[in-house]
């Protein structure tokens, strides 16, 4: 039995919106410009991005308003702060670290941010509009033409559910890897975390919600204090199995995170030339690009590889094109059709 590895970016996701024609309502590249209409938990009140509850994200700048590069920017500051702060205390653990930057408390406002983010554009696509558009979905009808003669292996680094929602109405069988085991064919990983990643312990129905402080304030967080949720809308875990944009994720200590980071470690050593990989949407930034360096170095230089982005990054498109010789380039999934 062949592996197909599947690859999947924001641009997958991003691709789907379009193809519901949503795109005034989910901005997946701007992720503070719908923050006003965000519920802030337990309260159902408006405006989750604002001074009132989110403060150290306000007083940096973040604003619905913000140009999308600004935006862009600011996380990225965070989140190096957060990685550096990270890392700092896996080098140096015996060192009391200063806890009060502005810009560690907004990592964590950004993490709760985030989560909240996607359940609420989650809540805006109902399974009619995933099954319009089914059909054309390029990826759900690769998988479900092979799925049967083949292992498929998809690395995911989106938070929202959309895939397997997909993949559900389409009558596909699959298991999110860590936290699932059923046998299916198709196995999910989500290194960058999910919204369905619910922690075990919620907020209870007496108590106001709040931000945890995820760094200083960590708590346990293996794999096995998660359960997979759908239901999301009454969900309240005490902390969220979110990596923001930006964030390494070899740089956090969570057991979940090192889990799926071996799970996909073991997978990808086991290709070999008669196996395939496909991207799609897979962006090449700066500080994504070790994790996927790591898949890439692992898989055999023989296989076939797809890379399907209408407009791709050069150092990508040059990178693939250096390590695999099988590699081709599409620039609308419509193309993986055989």
């Amino acid at each position: 039995m062949a592996n197909k590895y599947i690859i999947l970016g924001n641009g997958f996701s991003i691709d789907l919106v379009k193809k519901m024609k949503k795109e005034n309502q989910l901005d997946l590249n701007n992720l503070f410009a719908k923050g006003e209409y965000v519920l802030y938990p337990k309260t159902q009140q408006k405006g989750f991005l604002s001074r009132k509850h989110t403060p150290n994200l306000w007083t940096l700048g973040a604003r619905t308003y913000m140009e999308y590069e600004l935006a862009l920017q600011l996380i990225t500051d965070v989140i190096t702060c957060a990685n550096v702060f990270n890392l700092s205390m896996e080098k140096r653990p015996g060192e009391t670290k200063e806890n009060n930057s502005v810009y560690i408390h907004a990592y964590s406002e950004l993490t709760s941010y985030l989560r909240y983010l996607f359940v609420y554009y989650n809540s805006l696509i109902s399974d009619d509009d995933l099954k319009k558009i089914l059909d054309d979905i390029e990826i759900i009808n690769y998988v479900k033409k092979r799925s049967e003669k083949n292992r498929i292996y998809i690395v995911t680094y989106n938070y929202d559910i959309l895939l397997e929602r997909l993949l559900k109405i389409a009558g596909i069988n699959y298991d999110i890897f860590g936290f699932t085991n059923t046998g299916a064919d198709v196995v999910i990983f989500k290194p960058h975390g999910s919204i369905s990643f619910s922690f075990k312990i919620k907020v209870s129905e007496s108590s106001p919600y709040y931000i945890r402080d995820v760094i200083v304030d960590a708590v346990s967080q293996n794999a096995s204090d998660f359960e997979i949720t759908y239901e999301l809308a009454d969900d309240y875990p005490i902390v969220n199995a979110i990596i923001p944009p930006a964030g390494d994720s070899t740089r956090f200590s969570f057991a979940w995170i090192k889990e799926i980071r071996k799970g996909i470690d073991e997978i990808v050593k086991e290709s070999t030339s008669n196996d395939e990989m496909v991207l799609f949407g897979l962006s090449y930034w700066h500080v994504d690009r070790n994790e996927i360096d790591e898949i890439l170095l692992s898989m055999d230089s023989s296989m076939e590889v797809k890379y399907v982005d209408p407009k791709p990054p050069t150092s990508f498109d040059a990178v693939l094109s250096s390590l695999f010789k099988n590699y081709i380039h599409y620039s609308s999934g419509k193309l993986l059709k055989e």
